[in-house]
């Protein structure tokens, strides 16, 4: 084999096991993030079931796991992205638990779903979809395939599309016929 075709075989090489080793860092942190994504789940049940049951106890689940978070092993293009994370769902996982009443947890539970959807528009994790509410403004995540719009409740259930995930731009139907114009 030629020098030429050695240095190549080299570069192509090493670029593989730093785009493996970037995806094992990332594969660590969103291990990091199930839990934490096991409790956001719970809030956003009952947000789209237009309930506030258990809202607390979540948030403040939330807020610890958020402290335990550790982006260190993420390298590559996104690393700074993934560092800023674990404050940022902390932050607005307090404000979530301090907020009264369902239409401020709503408007709390979007400033919790924004950090949460960077991660999962970077990270793609399997089975959980980036949803996005245009009458609201308000992105949130999901894994059900029936779109639950926490902003709205009973109002306007399937009210939103996918805009990151494995279902990108499936959308439900997104009940445009339901949006009030």
């Amino acid at each position: 084999m030629s020098t030429k075709h050695t240095t190549a075989l080299l570069a192509t090489l090493g670029l593989l096991l730093s785009v493996s080793a970037a995806r094992a860092g990332t594969a660590r942190f969103d291990g990091q993030m199930k839990p934490l994504y096991r409790e956001y789940r719970k809030i956003h049940g009952a947000l789209a079931s237009d309930s506030v049951k258990g809202v607390n106890v979540a948030a403040k689940q939330i807020a610890r796991l958020a402290g335990k978070l550790n982006p260190s092993s993420v390298t590559g293009e996104h690393a700074g992205h993934y560092r800023s994370l674990p404050g940022a769902i902390k932050a607005s996982a307090v404000k979530l638990r301090r907020a009264r009443g369902i239409a401020a947890k709503r408007g709390a539970f979007k400033e919790l779903s924004r950090p949460l959807a960077m991660w999962a528009t970077m990270s793609r994790p399997a089975g959980i979809k980036v949803y996005y509410c245009s009458m609201v403004r308000g992105s949130w995540l999901q894994s059900d395939r029936k779109t639950a719009n926490p902003y709205y409740g009973a109002r306007m259930l399937g009210c939103g599309e996918v805009v990151a995930g494995a279902d990108r731009g499936a959308g439900s139907r997104t009940e445009r016929q339901g949006h009030a114009r």
